[in-house]
C-alpha cells in the first residue's frame, strides 16, 4: 500500500512538472484499456496524465478500484476456506466418525446444505470480482475516448412545448450550435 501511495505521489509530481514543457496528446483508448488490464488503475492514471485539457484528474478512482477489489477478493478467499473446512468436516464424519466442536450442532444434511450455499456465494463473488476488474478496464477505455470530447457552452438544446389548434400538440427540439 505504501508503494502505491508513493507511486501515485510521484505520478502527480511528474504531471505537474511536465505540463508546461511537453505537448501532450489525447490518451489512446486501447493503451488505457491495456494498462488497466495489466495493472488495475493504471489506465485511469494514464488518462489523467495525458489529458488534453489538464483540468481532469482521474487518480481518485484508483483507491476505489483497489478497495473494491480487495474487499471482494478477501471475501472470496474466506468463502473458499470456509467451503474447504465444511467439506473436510463432512469427510471426517463419513470416514472416521470424528466431529469437530465447531460443527457439532450441524448434522450431515445440514453440512451438505451449508457447503452448497457457501459454494453458491463463492461463485457469486467470482463474478463480482471479475465484473469489477472488467468494469475498471471498460471505464479507462471510455474515459480515454471522451477525454477530448467537446463540451462547451456554445452547444445547447432547447425544448419548448408546441400547441396548435390545427395539428397535434407536442414538443419542439432546437439544437443550437454557435
Amino acid at each position: 500500500m505504501k508503494c502505491l501511495i508513493t507511486f501515485l505521489f510521484l505520478v502527480s509530481l511528474i504531471k505537474l512538472n511536465a505540463q508546461d514543457t511537453i505537448k501532450t496528446h489525447p490518451p489512446y483508448p486501447k493503451r488505457a484499456a491495456f494498462l488497466s488490464a495489466i495493472l488495475p488503475g493504471s489506465g485511469q492514471i494514464y488518462n489523467s496524465i495525458y489529458s488534453t485539457k489538464h483540468k481532469y484528474n482521474a487518480c481518485w478512482k484508483v483507491p476505489l478500484i483497489y478497495s473494491s477489489l480487495f474487499f471482494t477478493v478477501n471475501s472470496l478467499l474466506k468463502k473458499i476456506s470456509l467451503e474447504k473446512e465444511i467439506r473436510l468436516e463432512y469427510n471426517n464424519r463419513i470416514k472416521l466418525n470424528l466431529n469437530s466442536s465447531k460443527w457439532e450442532s450441524y448434522d450431515n444434511y445440514s453440512l451438505i446444505s451449508l457447503q452448497k450455499s457457501t459454494a453458491k456465494s463463492r461463485n457469486t463473488l467470482y463474478f463480482i470480482s471479475g465484473g469489477i476488474y472488467l468494469l475498471q478496464i471498460l471505464e479507462a477505455s471510455i474515459d480515454a475516448h471522451f477525454s477530448h470530447f467537446d463540451i462547451s457552452p456554445n452547444l445547447s438544446l432547447k425544448i419548448n412545448p408546441y400547441i396548435s389548434t390545427f395539428s397535434p400538440s407536442g414538443l419542439t427540439f432546437a439544437f443550437i450550435i454557435k
